[in-house]
C-alpha cells in the first residue's frame, strides 16, 4: 500500500455500522425491518436519531449475520447489560434451534457472574441444548441447579420454564407421567402468581394437552389445546397457535369427529408452510392422510401419503418419509394389494427401527401386523402385532396402544381365539393388567 493510499475505517456510530451491514447484505431498510420493526426505525437508527433496544438490536444482527458486538463497537457496556444481551442472543439462538450459539452465548453470560435469576435463564437455556442433544442427566441436573435459584414468590415465570423445561426431558425419554406432573406444577406456578407471559403459558398448554391426549384424556386435551390456540390468537403467537390447531385435529380425531379434525390440521398446515417448519409441515400431512384414510377418502389420503414422503425425501428426511410409506400402505390393503403393502410396511418399519420412535414404529408393526394376517401367516401377524404394543406400552401412548389392540382384537376374534380377542379388547380399553 502506497503512502497516498487511505487505510479504510470501520464505520464509528452503531448508525453508520448497521447502515453499512445491510448494504453488505444488498437490503433496503423495509426488508431489514421485516414485519417486527419499521422502515421509519431503521431508518431513525441509522442516522443515530433513537438507539434500539438491545432485543431489536439482537434481532438486526441476527438478519444480518454480525454479532451484537459489531454494532457496538468500543462502546463499554456494564456486565449486567453485557449478560443480558449474551442472554438475548442465547434465547434468539434457541428460537432457531442453533444449539452451539447458544451453549457459546450462555457461556460468555455465565463467564461475567450473573445475579441469580439471570443465571437461572441461562442454565434453562442450556438445559434445552443438552435436551436436543438427548442428554437427560444433564439437562436435569441444569434444571435442579437452576430451580435452587429462584424464588417462586418473585420468581414465578422463571421456575414455570424450568418445570417445563423439566416436563419437556420426561416427555422424551416416554415417562409421561412424570411430564404431565412437571406441565401441571408449571401451569399451577402461571396461574397463582399471575403470570403474563402469553408464550410461556401458550407453550405449558400445548405441552400439557398432549399429554393428557397421549394418557388418553381426551375431554381434557381438547380444553387444554382450545384454551392454548385462545391465548395463541390473542397474542399473535404463530407457531404456538399452529401446535394447537394441531392439538384440536388431534382430539378431534379421537373423538371420531373427522371433518372438524381435517380442518384443524390445514389450518395447521398453512401456518407451518409459512413459518418453513418443514417437520411440523410434514407432520401435518401426515396427520391429514391417516384422517382422510379413516374418513374413507382413500385418494386424498394416498395423495397426502406420497406428498408427505416425497417431501420428505426431498428434505433427507428419513422418519416422515418412513410414516408416508405407512399410510400408503394402509390404502393399498384397502384395495387388496397386500403383498405391496407388507413391503412398503416393512421399509418403513425397518428405517424406523433406527430411529427411536416408537410411536411410528408402532404404526408400521401394525399395518405389517394386518398385511400378515391377510395373506395368512398368523404367527408373523401375532409377533408385529403384539411388538407394536409393546412399544406404545413402553412410552405410555395409551391412545395409540387403544388402537393398535382394538385392531388386533378384530383379528383374534375373526380367527375364533375368543379369550385372546376378549385380553385385548381389555387392554384397548386402558387395563394393562392381562397385556
Amino acid at each position: 500500500m502506497t503512502a497516498s493510499t487511505p487505510i479504510p475505517t470501520a464505520p464509528a456510530s452503531l448508525g453508520e455500522r448497521l447502515r453499512a451491514a445491510r448494504h453488505e447484505r444488498g437490503l433496503s431498510q423495509a426488508a431489514l425491518a421485516g414485519e417486527e420493526l419499521t422502515k421509519g426505525f431503521i431508518s431513525q437508527v441509522e442516522s443515530g436519531l433513537v438507539r434500539p433496544s438491545l432485543r431489536s438490536l439482537q434481532l438486526l444482527a441476527n438478519r444480518l449475520g454480525k454479532p451484537l458486538d459489531y454494532f457496538l463497537g468500543d462502546e463499554s457496556l456494564a456486565s449486567s447489560k453485557r449478560v443480558t444481551f449474551h442472554r438475548i442472543g442465547a434465547q434468539a439462538a434457541a428460537e432457531r434451534g442453533d444449539w452451539q450459539t447458544v451453549r457459546t452465548e450462555a457461556a460468555s453470560a455465565l463467564d461475567r457472574s450473573p445475579e441469580p435469576r439471570e443465571r437461572a435463564r441461562l442454565l434453562d437455556l442450556l438445559a434445552g441444548a443438552e435436551l436436543a442433544a438427548h442428554q437427560h442427566e444433564a439437562a436435569f441436573a441444569l434444571v435442579a441447579e437452576a430451580l435452587a435459584l429462584v424464588d417462586p414468590a418473585t420468581d414465578a415465570a422463571e421456575v414455570a420454564a424450568l418445570l417445563h423445561r423439566r416436563g419437556l426431558a420426561y416427555m422424551d425419554l416416554g415417562q409421561l407421567g412424570a411430564a404431565t406432573e412437571a406441565f401441571e406444577a408449571a401451569r399451577a406456578m402461571i396461574e397463582q402468581n399471575e403470570v403474563v407471559e402469553p408464550r410461556l403459558r401458550s407453550r405449558v398448554l400445548v405441552a400439557l394437552g398432549t399429554m393428557y391426549r397421549r394418557l388418553n384424556r381426551t375431554a381434557k386435551a381438547m380444553a387444554t389445546y382450545e384454551a392454548a390456540l385462545s391465548l395463541a390468537t390473542r397474542s399473535s403467537e404463530v407457531d404456538i397457535a399452529a401446535r394447537s390447531y394441531m392439538g384440536v385435529a388431534a382430539a378431534l380425531y379421537d373423538s371420531g369427529e373427522f371433518v372438524g379434525a381435517i380442518a384443524n390440521y390445514e389450518r395447521a398446515l398453512t401456518l407451518w408452510e409459512r413459518l418453513a417448519d418443514t417437520d411440523f409441515e410434514l407432520n401435518a400431512l401426515q396427520s391429514l392422510a391417516g384422517v382422510h384414510f379413516e374418513n374413507h377418502d382413500y385418494p386424498q389420503a394416498r395423495e397426502l401419503a406420497l406428498r408427505c414422503q416425497v417431501r420428505a425425501e426431498g428434505v433427507g428426511d428419513v422418519r416422515w418419509a418412513a410414516v408416508g410409506r405407512i399410510e400408503q400402505a394402509r390404502v393399498l390393503m384397502v384395495e387388496g394389494r397386500n403383498a405391496e403393502a407388507l413391503v412398503l410396511a416393512s421399509q418403513a418399519e425397518q428405517e424406523l427401527a433406527t430411529l427411536s420412535d416408537n410411536q411410528q414404529h408402532a404404526s408400521a408393526l401394525r399395518v405389517m401386523g394386518a398385511a400378515h394376517d391377510a395373506l395368512g401367516d398368523l404367527a408373523a401377524s401375532d409377533d408385529c402385532y403384539r411388538r407394536g404394543i409393546a412399544l406404545v406400552t413402553a412410552i405410555e401412548h395409551l391412545a395409540t396402544r387403544s388402537v393398535i389392540a382394538a385392531e388386533y382384537a378384530q383379528k383374534l376374534r375373526a380367527r375364533g381365539d375368543i379369550d385372546a380377542a376378549f385380553d385385548m379388547l381389555d387392554l384397548a380399553r386402558g387395563s394393562s393388567a392381562k397385556h
